[in-house]
């Protein structure tokens, strides 16, 4: 791992701790929840990212954790933030600010000397949020906050009603409003969201994943930050195949679908299309939908469909599946998958990817398999380059494979916002492709805004392009085993 002084500056390629000569060995977790001083770590959601910009990740899981870049962390009480919720640069100065998505919704502005300041935000109407996350859905290089709301039961026990999502608005000005609410017939009990650009047109589209057997909805953006809900016609809006739900106060009927708690975007079959893997929490009806890997079809249409192996693609069934991360654990090239449960007698699970989209459980061997916890994120604690593992308020250290990755820092400054957030970023190396895109949430939980890349045994010199919002495209080289910054400045070429 690099020292904290040392400068981080646009192509610096920043070696750290060099890949074991063994290619392919298996891979394990320890529990360093201790040992790190992680022994607070609580919440049931955890947010990776570095805001302090001294190049390793933090955390925040209800107590803010400062990273000291020797595998131990510092709690942070003193710094002013707590809770649970999702990292950015709303201000574009730099430093990453952090949203608490808990009852009203809280924002901290990052003074950049380690403190936070409470910045005025319109307080949620819902006040029921499980999830938020940044994008720039309006393109004018400001990131805006979407929340989606649950439920809350009425006076008896089978009444309850859910509240309206909402999009707020970054007016440039350190000011936010409520400028969308999800209409009354798409008003669902919203557990998870996820931009992407899916479908390459330089806007961020919103996924939300609504729990009690409603249909998922899919917000299409037209680029000024307009929805449509294309979630039937793209084919993600889940299987209508079980009884009408009748009315209840506060929400439409609706035909059963499943209970999505999350969801993951990414490359899960390495063809150059974001596909998207459902996380479905399912009672033992069948017509209860089961977890789903769903495949971008790619152009013209860019719909989604189950892979060769079909929806499940090897996801055996358990009742409590909850959320879920993508992440190459084992540095192979591939994005593999960890769910959590919630449920006492079931546990989370580890799948490997076979670099199709299918996958198989490896979460016994690996040491992974815990019970009841909404968390679930990787992040490279650190530094070895490889991914470890958050999850039921415990820390995992991944031992290695020895395979080769790369790493990338996105940072915009010339139309983009500064984190970088909706920046898709394609690593080539060799005959290989792999794309991954900043993202400003995951459902709840969040990966560090650093993209990490799998090579292999591959050794060779890396390529990387990136395609910001703004239009801009560049181009970068650089080797296995680094860590590249690339600033959006520097890239001349555009895509849109």
């Amino acid at each position: 791992m690099f020292p904290k002084s040392a400068a981080i500056t646009s192509l610096s390629l920043l070696l750290f701790v060099t890949c074991p000569p063994t290619i392919g060995a298996d891979v394990t977790f320890e529990d360093v929840t201790e040992a790190a001083g992680l022994a607070e770590l609580g919440g049931d959601l955890a947010a990776w990212a570095d805001y302090d910009n001294d190049g390793d990740p933090d955390v925040i899981a209800n107590h803010l954790f400062r990273n000291n870049g020797d595998g131990t962390f510092t709690k942070a009480d003193e710094a002013g933030i707590s809770g649970s919720g999702c990292w950015g640069d709303f201000d574009n100065d730099g430093d990453l600010d952090f949203y608490n998505r808990i009852g009203d919704g809280t924002l901290s502005r990052n003074l950049g000397n380690g403190m936070f300041e409470s910045v005025a935000i319109p307080a949620n109407p819902g006040g029921h949020a499980r999830s938020a996350a940044w994008g720039d859905v309006d393109g004018d290089g400001f990131i805006d906050l979407f929340v989606p709301n649950h439920e809350t039961w009425l006076n008896d026990k089978n009444h309850w009603r859910a509240y309206p999502d909402y999009l707020y608005r970054n007016n440039g000005d350190d000011t936010f409003s409520i400028v969308w609410a999800s209409p009354h017939k798409k008003q669902y009990c919203g557990r998870g969201v996820n931009f992407a650009d899916f479908d390459y047109d330089g806007d961020q589209d919103a996924y939300i994943s609504n729990y009690r057997l409603m249909p998922n909805v899919f917000w299409i953006n037209d680029g000024n930050g307009n929805f449509t809900d294309e979630a039937e016609a793209r084919g993600v809006v889940g299987d209508a195949d079980g009884p009408d739900i009748p009315a209840v106060p506060g929400s439409p009927p609706f035909k059963c679908h499943g209970h999505s708690i999350g969801s993951c975007w990414g490359d899960v079959n390495n063809d150059g299309y974001f596909d998207l893997v459902v996380i479905n929490f399912a009672h033992g009806a069948g017509y209860q939908d089961r977890c789903k890997v769903l495949l971008n079809s790619g152009p013209p249409n860019y719909t989604f469909a189950p892979g060769p192996t079909g929806a499940q693609a090897g996801i055996y069934y358990q009742e409590s599946y909850a959320k879920g991360t993508l992440g190459d654990y084992d540095n192979d090239g591939d994005l593999d998958l960890f769910i959590s449960t919630v449920y006492g007698h079931n546990h989370c699970e580890l799948y490997e990817n076979d670099g199709t989209g299918s996958f198989k459980p490896v979460g016994e061997g690996t040491g992974v398999q815990l019970r009841n916890t909404y968390q679930a994120a990787w992040a490279d604690y650190d530094n070895d380059g490889n991914l470890d593992l958050t999850t039921g308020e415990r820390l995992f250290r991944n031992s290695g494979s020895g395979n080769n990755w790369v790493k990338v820092k996105v940072v915009g400054d010339a139309g983009t916002n500064r984190a970088g957030i909706g920046t898709r970023v394609q690593v080539t190396a060799g005959d290989k492709a792999q794309i991954r895109q900043v993202c400003g949430g995951n459902s709840g939980n969040q990966n560090p805004l650093v993209l990490h890349y799998g090579l292999g045994a591959f050794d060779g010199p890396v390529t990387v392009t990136a395609f910001f919002p703004s239009g801009r495209q560049g181009n970068w080289e650089t080797t296995p085993g680094t860590r590249l910054v690339i600033k959006e400045s520097e890239a001349n070429d555009r895509w849109l």
